[in-house]
């Protein structure tokens, strides 16, 4: 009998993971401004947990932060648009 695959509660690996070393980091609080049309900073966290059509705004923790870039804010404006 074959046994069950215990790893299968874990995420797959993101396709365009963020590179800390070569993107600039935002704090979620600093998204809104950079935008265009008036957005609530709750609407990126939104599309960070929940995401747009099945995309996620790519987001890291560090310091007890989550952070996410300008790269990758622009990433997910492009492929939910």
């Amino acid at each position: 009998m074959p046994r069950p695959n215990i790893n299968s509660n874990t995420k797959p690996p993101r396709s365009t993971p963020m590179h800390l070393l070569t993107e600039d980091l935002l704090g979620m609080s600093e998204v809104p401004p950079l935008l265009q049309k008036r957005v609530n900073v709750s609407t990126v966290w939104r599309w960070a947990n929940r995401g747009i059509k099945g995309n996620k705004l790519e987001t890291i923790k560090l310091g007890g932060k989550t952070l996410t870039s300008q790269q990758a804010l622009t990433r997910f404006i492009e492929t939910t648009a």
